[in-house]
């Protein structure tokens, strides 16, 4: 298992996995991007790096729906580009369906999450260089541990604050980069699959909206950093438990199927 973990680890650190971060990164700036460009002209101490991290979860259209699309790009299309040059027989009898199956996800997901946990660890060291990590205005205005955007916590632990955002940030990945490998079961477009996060985003977006659900039950709202539920602490808590059942679930279901479409002779032929 570790032979063929290494292997596949091997070809997901890629050209991709860069470009990721780097859009990661992108992707949280463009949300303020105005604001960033006139704060790194003037250098006024009113701006501050949670500033940018809150205001890109408050309404940032670039970090809920294109974001989630960096974290496909180093390895969510593997199995896609393997059928398309049908090497998966060759695989397969090296490696054996289920392990196949079940590194291939493996990989995928973590790569996915640590992509979006590097390009936000990155971001936030970069706008320290220029920034203070909080303001006057955030220390005055915090009220307690339930404020939105997880402000009493950078006010009082910035450090657990970063943490938070990385980690929040590296199960979204996971999700994103499972539910597109996911989908390349039944598709063979690159795009499409690269793209899915994006459209998936929306489909979600629009759904919750549709059924008025609770900001404190979604999350996509969680995972962004928008909504705390009691403190950051339980916040980060939930938000493991149910990711965590959410990529397990979704990574056996996923081995499962493509198990036995190698064993029916399904994914041996391209489309």
């Amino acid at each position: 298992m570790s032979r063929v973990f290494m292997n596949e680890w091997k070809r997901a650190i890629n050209a991709g996995a860069v470009i990721a971060v780097i859009g990661v990164m992108f992707c949280i700036c463009f949300d303020s991007w105005n604001d960033l460009v006139s704060a790194m002209q003037s250098g006024n101490s009113v701006w501050c790096v949670y500033y940018f991290t809150s205001n890109s979860a408050f309404g940032g259209m670039c970090r809920k729906y294109i974001l989630p699309v960096f974290a496909t790009l180093p390895f969510a299309a593997s199995f896609c580009e393997e059928r398309k040059s049908r090497a998966v027989a060759y695989i397969v009898s090296r490696e054996g369906m289920l392990r196949y199956g079940a590194v291939k996800y493996i990989v995928n997901i973590l790569m996915g999450g640590l992509v979006v946990a590097f390009g936000t660890v990155l971001l936030i060291l970069f706008l320290r260089t220029r920034f203070p990590m909080t303001s006057d205005y955030y220390e005055t205005s915090v009220a307690d541990t339930a404020d939105l955007f997880h402000k009493w916590l950078v006010v009082h632990s910035p450090v657990r604050y970063c943490m938070i955002e990385t980690a929040l940030g590296f199960m979204r990945g996971m999700i994103w980069a499972g539910v597109s490998m996911f989908v390349s079961l039944y598709l063979t477009d690159r795009l499409v699959i690269t793209m899915f996060p994006f459209f998936g985003s929306y489909v979600i977006v629009r759904i919750s909206q549709m059924l008025s659900i609770d900001d404190k039950l979604r999350l996509d709202q969680i995972l962004i950093g928008r909504t705390v539920i009691k403190d950051s602490g339980h916040t980060v808590m939930i938000a493991a438990i149910v990711s965590g059942v959410l990529v397990f679930l979704m990574g056996c279901v996923f081995t499962r199927k493509m198990a036995r479409g190698l064993k029916d002779g399904m994914f041996y032929e391209s489309k």
